[in-house]
């Protein structure tokens, strides 16, 4: 949350600050006016021109607190998180109880992904207006990203006890309940999500996972909205918090393999996310394309270079309009949202080149299909692969049991696949 501009309290604190002054090229008629012209730009998100308007006024007067504040608040709209910090931080210096700033300067810390120094200003907010919903409600998200579920379960029962209609905290205790596998809650809060919006699709299907209903996939908006949330965390958690190594599994086997060729012309990485996969494999490709659902995953991938096309797009709906043919087809831990493939491969058979490699990944099931786990992930059996595989065209060159990630102090068991297309 952002707070609101103060016009009048801004006003009346700057007339005051031109009297004190008393520069004779800036009166505070003059400074009135610039002022007012760069809240009216400011609120008609016209940034450059409030921009400029702002930095005129910081010139003349750089210990006014209020000022950093309003500077502050339009570089957050501008999503430039780092510079909004500077400014807030500036304003919390030169003012340091007033909570309106404080807040703002721990949501800048948090978008900058100094979680713990925002919880640091969560609190300091939390010991003058012990009631305060946001500051709460935020501070519990601090907590839940910090793996401290005890202490995120207390302030979003606060929360409640507050605002039991509260729709994001009853949604994020629904998901801390899970985390810390406490099932029977979990489903409790899930379904709370569903009364207070029952068309809410990640609810819905977070609560068929854990109760074991039958699904055959994951809704768009739930990947979509996950990966939007965990892209600036993604690598760090899934490489250093879980020992995620599929990628370089993958190509340790390409390189080790005697089935297919080394090198290749046109790549596609299905669910690219930030180029994780992407990376290991772009020394052997001429040209590479990703198509993945979250936007600030793909904003990520892009920054790295090595993709020569990048899709925002639901992998069937890409293979569906796409004409680009592929002799390399990689889907890293992809499979695993996706649950029923049939319709997948048949799509990769129409797109792949006659000398393709299709390389993928997916958590190991057994008996004959595919399940949805309390995780929110699908396994696949080899068998349903195996099956799948025959159905649209597809041969199996290899497959290797791999350890997938860390989850809890266990290995997920999965599996890594190497298939081309099935000869008549």
């Amino acid at each position: 949350m952002i707070y609101p501009i103060n016009l009048q309290k801004l006003l009346n604190d700057f007339t005051r600050l031109c009297i004190m002054k008393k520069k004779e090229y800036l009166n505070a008629e003059e400074f009135n006016a610039i002022f007012l012209k760069a809240c009216e730009d400011h609120q008609n998100q016209r940034y450059e021109a409030a921009r400029s308007g702002y930095k005129k006024l910081l010139y003349h007067f750089a210990d006014a607190p209020i000022l950093h504040y309003n500077f502050g608040l339009l570089l957050y709209e501008s999503q430039d998180f780092g510079e909004a910090r500077k400014s807030f931080e500036c304003a919390a210096e030169l003012q340091p109880s007033d909570n309106d700033i404080i807040f703002n300067l721990a949501l800048c810390c948090k978008q900058t992904g100094d979680i713990e120094t925002a919880l640091k200003y969560y609190k300091e907010v939390l010991k003058s207006e012990p009631e305060s919903i946001d500051a709460l409600y935020n501070a519990a998200g601090c907590y839940r990203d910090l793996k401290y579920l005890d202490e995120s379960e207390h302030l979003y029962l606060r929360v409640l006890e507050l605002s039991p209609d509260h729709f994001s905290a009853n949604n994020n205790i629904a998901y801390v309940y899970h985390l810390s596998g406490d099932i029977k809650k979990a489903v409790f809060y899930f379904k709370r999500v569903l009364e207070l919006r029952p068309e809410h699709k990640m609810a819905e299907y977070m609560l068929a996972a854990l109760t074991g209903a039958e699904v055959v996939a994951s809704p768009k908006v739930y990947v979509k909205e996950v990966f939007d949330n965990y892209s600036n965390f993604y690598e760090k958690s899934l490489v250093e918090e879980l020992q995620y190594t599929v990628p370089e599994s993958i190509r340790e086997v390409v390189e080790k393999g005697s089935s297919w060729k080394k090198s290749f012309d046109c790549g596609l990485d299905l669910g690219c996310g930030t180029g994780l996969s992407g990376e290991s494999f772009a020394d052997l490709i001429r040209q590479l394309s990703g198509v993945d659902l979250s936007p600030r995953m793909i904003d990520i991938a892009r920054e790295k270079g090595i993709y020569h096309f990048l899709t925002e797009c639901d992998v069937n709906e890409f293979l569906a309009r796409d004409t680009r043919m592929y002799d390399f087809i990689l889907a890293a831990d992809v499979f695993i949202y996706l649950g029923e493939l049939k319709e997948t491969f048949r799509l990769l058979r129409q797109r792949a080149a006659a000398d393709v490699l299709f390389c993928f990944s997916t958590e190991s099931e057994t008996g004959e299909g595919f399940s949805l786990r309390l995780t929110g992930r699908f396994a696949h059996s080899s068998h349903y692969i195996e099956r799948v595989a025959c159905a649209t065209g597809w041969q199996i060159l290899e497959k290797h049991t791999s350890a997938i990630r860390r989850e809890k102090d266990a290995w997920i068991k999965g599996d890594l696949w190497f298939m081309k297309i099935k000869e008549d």
